[in-house]
């Protein structure tokens, strides 16, 4: 199957994975359920007490069991003959097959014939100036907060004075690092290293870039406080070295801008209205997904179009494949927000009607196709994390031998030993098939036991999700043995 990261593909949103927290049951001493295996509250507090440099609390905890739940499925369907032909593939085929239907739909109804001349780059590249980059220090005075005029004043009046001191020859570096508010590059002498446009903030940028090297700027104000920059150096490359590249993104750019009118027609020709509470609708929705609705208000519509409806059925499907913290970033977004976020569930519906309406279709050799490719993943992904050959020693049963090579593993990913790989969608028909369960108490009893064997307090700070990872794998994620995610 084909890809593309154009609008089209961009308004299909990727389903990611949650563990069933209602439906599959975990026993009282166990965190985790994976199948009929199960992580025991002690067995995932020595796998993190030990690695200091993890934090104790329940973003890591739930990390932890999520991989050895995905882990522990993937061991299973590929050790036990004939189980991963049977792990029902529809919900990553609907994916597969409504991305592509998208895709066809572009190539059939956006045709930009005209090319680029070699004018056209010659007057972009004359005014735009592509490529271009500048390496400035600058120094940053912050205003107090709550600061009254006079306090204003006194710092507009340092920011003046260290410009009429930097402009005077007095080493700029120095003087960054002594006055800067700026911790980041104060202690760099201001260094801000290279940096292009759409990088910094506007009112710093246009300063930036509009100076020439060993220039000082007058007094720059931002969000951020006061500026004083001094450009250090500019680079643009030539419309040689960047012609081919140029010509191919400004291409790029008036496809998309017909894919834009495109969507934008057909959303207009469809007379999108949303729905009275339905931003209420999605925010009772992601606060429990797994809760049941009535056949009268699954049907109830959100966004409503010519032909059809977005409803709530359909939003709770989709939010039952999303992970707690994707929940909590719709709790949190505002009005606005939601309502972008529910167009854009609702564009992708009404693109693949179009495209259904046009005839466009997959037929089923490549459908058939597509399921033995992605059970080669599942082979393949295996095979990387070593877990496709495991064989039970004497007196155990394969059940036993997949938790005794999982603890191993996850032992070694959470010491930084070996990479992390996430199943992300193809996790959900493993988690179907076999069940799976994390406990929230579970995930608590284990923050508490690792406080205990620690001799700590458990930490009670919010972790950032992206710091977890890099924690997990001490390394960027690698791609699949197929060069895939």
């Amino acid at each position: 199957m084909r890809r593309t990261s154009a609008l089209f593909l961009s308004l299909i949103l990727l389903t990611l994975i949650a563990c069933d927290r209602d439906t599959v049951r975990v026993d009282s001493d166990s965190v985790a359920r994976a199948g009929e295996i199960q992580l025991e509250i002690e067995e995932a507090a020595q796998l993190l007490a030990p690695v200091q440099g993890l934090p104790n609390d329940a973003p890591v905890v739930e990390a932890l069991a999520d991989f050895w739940v995905d882990y522990t499925l993937l061991a299973l369907a590929v050790n036990r003959e004939g189980e991963l032909d049977r792990v029902d593939l529809s919900s990553i085929l609907r994916q597969e097959e409504n991305q592509e239907l998208v895709l066809r739909l572009r190539e059939e109804v956006i045709e930009v014939d005209e090319e680029i001349t070699d004018e056209e780059l010659e007057d972009f590249y004359a005014t735009e100036r592509p490529g271009e980059q500048v390496r400035a220090r600058h120094i940053l005075v912050l205003f107090p907060e709550q600061s009254s005029p006079d306090q204003r004043d006194s710092v507009r009046a340092l920011a003046e004075e260290l410009r009429d001191r930097a402009r005077a020859g007095e080493d700029f570096a120095q003087l960054a690092e002594t006055y800067s508010d700026d911790p980041g590059s104060a202690q760099r002498g201001g260094d801000l290293n290279w940096f292009s446009r759409g990088t910094m903030v506007p009112p710093f940028e246009e300063a930036a870039f509009a100076m020439e090297p060993g220039e000082v700027s007058d007094i720059v104000e931002s969000q951020y406080g006061l500026h004083v920059i001094r450009l250090e150096d500019r680079d643009f490359p030539s419309l040689d070295d960047i012609r081919e590249q140029l010509r191919f993104d400004l291409q790029m750019d008036r496809t998309a801008q017909a894919e834009s009118i495109f969507v934008a027609g057909i959303e207009e020709s469809a007379s999108v209205r949303i729905q009275d509470n339905a931003i209420d609708a999605i925010r009772q929705i992601s606060e429990n997904p797994s809760a049941e609705l009535s056949s009268r208000e699954a049907g109830r519509a959100l966004a409503s179009f010519e032909g059809g409806a977005y409803t709530k059925a359909h939003f709770r499907e989709f939010m039952l494949g999303q992970p707690s913290q994707f929940r909590d970033q719709v709790l949190m977004a505002d009005d606005p927000q939601l309502d972008m976020f529910l167009r854009n569930l609702t564009r992708s519906e009404l693109l693949v009607g179009e495209a259904r309406r046009r005839g466009i279709t997959v037929d089923e050799e490549e459908m058939t196709e597509l399921r033995r490719e992605i059970r080669e993943q599942y082979r393949e992904i295996a095979g990387f994390l070593e877990i496709d050959g495991i064989s039970p020693a004497e007196g155990e049963t394969l059940e036993i031998a997949v938790k005794r090579e999982l603890l191993d593993l996850l032992g070694r990913i959470v010491t930084g030993e070996i990479d992390v790989f996430p199943l992300e969608t193809l996790a959900i028909p493993l988690r179907t098939h076999f069940g799976a369960a994390i406990s929230d108490s579970g995930v608590e009893r284990v923050v508490e036991r690792v406080a205990a064997i620690r001799g700590e307090s458990p930490d009670t700070q919010e972790f950032d999700m992206e710091e977890l990872q890099d924690l997990l794998d001490d390394a960027q994620v690698p791609e699949g043995p197929d060069g895939e995610r």
